[in-house]
C-alpha cells in the first residue's frame, strides 16, 4: 500500500498532495488505484483527519485523484506529461515555474484590445457567429502567404485550420487508421505521447544525434512493416533542442521517397531561427504532413494551428471539417488573420525572438560552469546532469522553489543515455525570476557534483 512521506519543514497537506503527485509519476500509484480512506491515512501518519482530507482535496484540485461517494478515492487517469498542461502553482509558497514551454510574456500587452477596437461594428458582430465558407477562403489565403515564410509554399485549399498545432497533429494522425505504431524521436514533447496514448499508438523510438534522429535510425524504421509513419520535429526539436542542418534533411527525405514513407513534420519553432533550415515539407511536398501553428511563435492564446497535407492524403479531409475548423473560435481566427495580414504577427515574432536571445544570455552567464544545449532563440534548454537521477533532481530543485521537466516525461522508450532536465526559459514571467530560477538550479548542481 502506498504511504507518503511527509516532509515535516512544511504543512502536511501540501506534502501529502505532492507525495501522490510524485507516486504518480514514478508510476507507484496508477490511474484507478484507490488511495486510504482519509481516517485510515491520517491513523497511519499521526495527523488529523482534516489534514487528510485537505491533502485529498489539493490532489483533487490539481486533477490528479477524485472521490467517488460511497467507493473511495482513487487516482485519475494522469500521465506524467498531461500533468505539464496542468500545472498549478503551490499557494504555501513561490514557485519558478521553468516547465511549461510557453513564450514570453509582454508586461504589457495592448495589441488585442487595440485590433478589436478598431473592428467596424458590423465586423464586431460577425465574431459571435459562424464563420461563412467565405471566411474561411479568406484565413487560408492569409495563411497561406505567412506559411510562405517557412518556404512553403501551397495552395491555400489544401491548408486544414485547427484549434492549435496539438490539435493539427491529432488530425494528421488521425489520418493513419490502420497504423498501431509510429516512429519518432527517442525523447519526444510531451504533446505527441498524450495523443498517441488517446489514439492507442506505439511510438517506436528512434536513435538521436546532435542534429536529432539519425538517418540510419530512420532507415531501419522505413523497412520495418510498422515504419510506413515518421513524426519528427526537424528544428529546435523538443526537448533536446536539435535542428538538423540542410544535409540532414535532405538525407531523410531521400529514405522516406526510397520506401515511400509518410512523415509528419511538426515545425511550431520554425521561425525563431535567424537561419533556419528549409522544412522536410519544402523539400519533398509529396509526402510531407507540415504541422505547424501560432502558439508558439506569436500567441498561445489564439489556439490556431495549420496542417498542410500532401496531394495523396488531401481527399481524406473533404468530409472532416466538423473535426478541424469547426473547432477554431471565429474571434481568434479573425484576430489571427488580422495579425498576420497586417504584420502585427510578425512584430510580435520579432519581439519574442528578441526576448530569447536576451534570456538566453542569463543562460549562459549562470549555467556557464555546465553542458546545456540551446541556441540564442531556443524556448527551452536541455541541461546535461551527469549521473544524477533526473527525476529525484527535479524534486530537489521544486523543493528549493523551481519546476523543471525530467528526461522521463519525454521518453517514449527505454531510457538511456545522459541524464538530463529541459528548462524552459520563456516561461518565467520576467528575466529577474529567470535569473533566480537558473541560479537555484546551479547551486543545487554545485552542490551536488
Amino acid at each position: 500500500m502506498w504511504l507518503p512521506e511527509l516532509d515535516h519543514g512544511r504543512p502536511a497537506y501540501l506534502a501529502i498532495a505532492d507525495d501522490i503527485a510524485r507516486a504518480i509519476r514514478r508510476g507507484t500509484l496508477r490511474p484507478g488505484d484507490r488511495l486510504p480512506t482519509h481516517r485510515l491515512l491520517a491513523d497511519l501518519l499521526g495527523v488529523n483527519v482534516s489534514t487528510v482530507t485537505r491533502a485529498y482535496r489539493e490532489a483533487a484540485r490539481r486533477r490528479l485523484i477524485d472521490g467517488e461517494t460511497g467507493r473511495g478515492t482513487f487516482v485519475l487517469g494522469r500521465s506524467a506529461e498531461a500533468a505539464l498542461f496542468a500545472y498549478n502553482g503551490d499557494p504555501a509558497r513561490d514557485l519558478i515555474d521553468l516547465s511549461t514551454n510557453t513564450p514570453p510574456r509582454a508586461p504589457r500587452d495592448s495589441e488585442l484590445a487595440a485590433t478589436i477596437s478598431a473592428f467596424s461594428s458590423g465586423e464586431s458582430a460577425s465574431l459571435l457567429h459562424y464563420h461563412t465558407t467565405g471566411d474561411w477562403l479568406v484565413h487560408r489565403a492569409t495563411a497561406a502567404r505567412w506559411l510562405g515564410l517557412r518556404g512553403i509554399d501551397v495552395d491555400p485549399a489544401a491548408i486544414v485550420v485547427c484549434a492549435g498545432a496539438q490539435h493539427a497533429m491529432e488530425t494528421a494522425l488521425s489520418l493513419f487508421e490502420g497504423a498501431d505504431a509510429v516512429a519518432t524521436e527517442a525523447l519526444v514533447y510531451p504533446g505527441l505521447k498524450a495523443i498517441a496514448r488517446q489514439r492507442r499508438l506505439t511510438l517506436e523510438p528512434l536513435a538521436m544525434d546532435g542534429e536529432g534522429v539519425t538517418p540510419a535510425a530512420v532507415e531501419a524504421a522505413c523497412r520495418h512493416a510498422g515504419g510506413r509513419v515518421v513524426v519528427l520535429s526537424p528544428t529546435l526539436q523538443n526537448p533536446t533542442t536539435a535542428s538538423m542542418g540542410l544535409a540532414r534533411r535532405e538525407q531523410i527525405v531521400s529514405i522516406a521517397r526510397r520506401y515511400d514513407t509518410l512523415i509528419v513534420e511538426e515545425d511550431v519553432y520554425g521561425l525563431l531561427p535567424a537561419t533556419p533550415s528549409a522544412p522536410l515539407a519544402a523539400l519533398a511536398p509529396e509526402r510531407v504532413c507540415y504541422v505547424t501553428g501560432l502558439s508558439k511563435t506569436v500567441a498561445p492564446g489564439l489556439r490556431i494551428g495549420y496542417l498542410v497535407l500532401p496531394p495523396r492524403l488531401r481527399n481524406r479531409m473533404d468530409e472532416a471539417e466538423h473535426r478541424t475548423s469547426w473547432y477554431v473560435s471565429p474571434i481568434s481566427a479573425t484576430i489571427a488573420a488580422h495579425w498576420m495580414h497586417g504584420g502585427t504577427a510578425l512584430d510580435r515574432l520579432a519581439r519574442q525572438r528578441t526576448e530569447l536571445a536576451a534570456r538566453h544570455r542569463i543562460v549562459c552567464e549562470r549555467l556557464a560552469a555546465f553542458k546545456w544545449h540551446g541556441g540564442a532563440h531556443c524556448p527551452h534548454v536541455w541541461l546535461e546532469i551527469g549521473r544524477r537521477n533526473a527525476d529525484e533532481f527535479a524534486e530537489r530543485a521544486r523543493a528549493r522553489g523551481v519546476a523543471v521537466v525530467p528526461k522521463s516525461v519525454f521518453a517514449c522508450g527505454r531510457q538511456g543515455g545522459v541524464e538530463a532536465v529541459r528548462i524552459s526559459i520563456g516561461a518565467a514571467p520576467n528575466r529577474k525570476l529567470l535569473d533566480r530560477g537558473l541560479t537555484l538550479i546551479a547551486e543545487l548542481l554545485s552542490e551536488q557534483a
